[in-house]
């Protein structure tokens, strides 16, 4: 075995425990010389070995996430994002959220392997499991007028809608505003923040935060969200599939949908599954009821009520009654 092969090894052997350069090379009988290019050959070949002075080498195993194994997937236009990934936080958004309170100069996504507080659209709490999912916010330094907001929503499921289809050649659709569903299912929430400046009434930054069921059994999901609730790949993902693939190919339709605005909203009408269908919901204390027939340039759900009333919704909840 080469001394690569034996360093390899002997990491394996660690289940993710740290180990120093200086015992390997006690171990092995070469030189700390030789330990280090023994790591870079391993990193090079996409083994996620993170470093840290005086603790020593850790290896994770392939299904972590880890920024470098990110950022070698993205083009040389997004290589200034700063990447950041953490074995848990009580939510990626609300992270970020504080880190902007000190000033974030520039876009920053921030990954973790499992969140504890995590929260949807309304407060509610977001289930999700370490590692069969991909829980991401992502921080865009670039002040706008609040009302754009929405346009991010869209953005961001319409580019994840096509990284899910990059990643698995299955068919992504939308339910206004930001649920992302497969064969029924939904598999993906987004929730767009922002951190305001009252004195200009523009926005500081944006914080998009992203949850996605990547490989969640049906069986994991609580018995009440079963019938409701699915995976990308409820069987298992491919061998070939990391989750590095689909954050890339989200970030890469991100900046390209978001430097090309005219491109998202046919892209998204196209996906939403609400046109022509029933909808209720909550307007000005009424519970209502009509036919969705169409989304506004703005992004609004356009509501025809039975007395062919049209009501502009920019934010809420509609549930469906499929005809």
């Amino acid at each position: 075995m080469t001394t690569k092969d034996n360093v390899l090894a002997l990491l394996l052997s660690q289940n993710e425990q740290p180990l120093s350069g200086e015992e390997m090379a006690e171990r092995l009988s070469v030189s700390r010389t030789a330990i280090w290019k023994a790591i870079q050959q391993l990193k090079q070949e996409g083994h996620d070995i993170q470093a840290k002075s005086n603790v020593g080498y850790t290896y994770f195993s392939r299904e972590r996430l880890n920024a470098e194994g990110i950022r070698k997937l993205l083009p040389p236009s997004l290589q200034t994002i700063e990447i950041l990934v953490e074995n848990e936080v009580d939510s990626t958004n609300s992270v970020l959220k504080r880190r902007a309170i000190d000033g974030i100069e520039r876009d920053t996504l921030l990954l973790a392997e499992n969140q504890t507080a995590g929260r949807g659209r309304f407060q509610r709490s977001y289930f999700s499991t370490p590692e069969d999912g991909l829980y991401m916010s992502l921080y865009i330094h670039q002040p706008q007028l609040v009302s754009e907001l929405v346009h991010y929503t869209l953005i961001t499921a319409v580019a994840m809608a096509q990284a899910i289809e990059a990643v698995s050649n299955k068919t992504v659709g939308i339910k206004w505003v930001n649920d992302l569903y497969i064969e029924g299912k939904k598999v993906t929430g987004v929730l767009s923040e922002a951190t305001t400046n009252f004195e200009t009434g523009t926005v500081d930054g944006i914080i998009i935060g992203i949850g996605t069921n990547v490989s969640v059994p049906t069986s994991h999901f609580p018995l009440e969200l079963q019938s409701k609730a699915g995976s990308i790949f409820p069987q298992g993902a491919p061998k070939d599939f990391h989750r590095h693939q689909l954050v890339a190919h989200f970030l890469t339709a991100f900046y390209d949908l978001k430097d090309h605005p005219e491109r998202y909203l046919s892209d998204y009408r196209a996906r939403s599954f609400i046109i022509g269908q029933i909808v209720s919901f909550d307007y000005q204390q009424q519970r209502l009821q009509g036919k969705a027939i169409g989304i506004s340039d703005s992004g609004e759900l356009l509501v025809e009520l039975p007395n062919q009333v049209v009501i502009t919704l920019s934010s809420g909840e509609v549930s469906l009654h499929y005809q």
